[in-house]
């Protein structure tokens, strides 16, 4: 691993640049490299709703470092062992679903670190800093998930936990528990149709950014679309996630085919 890679997402967000990502569910190394080569600054490797395995993250994190992109894993709820075996893999930072308290959010932030700040056992197979731990602890994230009334409403707790560098908030499953269902369009849209989001929703998203910033931490979401980036800037997030692989492949395929279909060369 290069030294201008070394901790890139951690240093953009230092230097208050708004970093810009998207989500993998599909582990071939083919269509990651492809993701790769799009120029985000940072991908997230879905273990928690995509189709990659463990066995999938070292070469998926070696192709996105190797084009200068930060590895993010979110792993699936409440499994703090595989974030441990993630950060052997290669992942620079962990995403933690569903956090609802100071506890869940210590918990996590312990798994991702070793002694002194944490319980991390060592074994950085293919970790960017191999032996290097006190370059670890500093360098990697670990982003846990605002994604529920509960925890909107420990968010100033769950945000001073010391070891948590941020806060990922999935706007589906917050709006979901709001009541309001999920925000599949606007904030969470994939062509950026214009649909009105609740006040309250909003709302929801200035308090987590403000307290989040209050303490010190950052803040990100995930959007659906490049268009519905400036709405979560508007709100104050740090990092943008937006679409993902196959939302990607399937919003293509659709554009290219209503072009085909516009030039009359449709079916007779």
């Amino acid at each position: 691993m290069t030294g201008q890679h070394r901790g890139r997402l951690r240093s953009l967000l230092r230097e208050g640049t708004t970093a810009f990502g998207t989500a993998i569910a599909l582990p071939h190394p083919f269509g990651v490299e492809q993701v790769a080569k799009s120029g985000f600054d940072w991908v997230f490797i879905d273990l928690q709703h995509g189709l990659a395995t463990y066995r999938d993250l070292p070469e998926m994190c070696m192709v996105l470092r190797t084009h200068q992109v930060t590895p993010l894993v979110r792993v699936p709820f409440g499994d703090n062992s595989g974030a441990q075996r993630a950060l052997d893999a290669g992942a620079e930072g962990i995403i933690f679903p569903y956090i609802e308290s100071s506890a869940d959010a210590h918990a996590a932030a312990i798994s991702c670190r070793y002694p002194p700040e944490g319980i991390r056992s060592f074994g950085p197979y293919r970790a960017p800093y191999g032996a290097d731990l006190a370059a670890a602890n500093d360098d990697l994230l670990c982003l846990v998930m605002i994604e529920s009334v509960g925890g909107l409403e420990k968010a100033d707790e769950i945000t001073r936990t010391p070891g948590v560098d941020g806060v990922f908030v999935g706007p589906n499953d917050l709006s979901i528990s709001m009541g309001t269902g999920p925000i599949m369009a606007n904030l969470y849209s994939i062509d950026g149709a214009e649909t009105k989001i609740p006040e309250a929703f909003t709302e929801a998203l200035r308090t987590i950014v403000q307290v989040s910033k209050g303490n010190g931490k950052f803040s990100g979401i995930q959007v659906g679309s490049g268009a519905a980036v400036a709405g979560a800037q508007e709100c104050g997030f740090d990092y943008i996630g937006m679409g993902g692989d196959t939302a990607f492949m399937q919003s293509g395929g659709e554009a290219e085919l209503a072009r085909a279909r516009a030039t009359g060369a449709g079916r007779e």
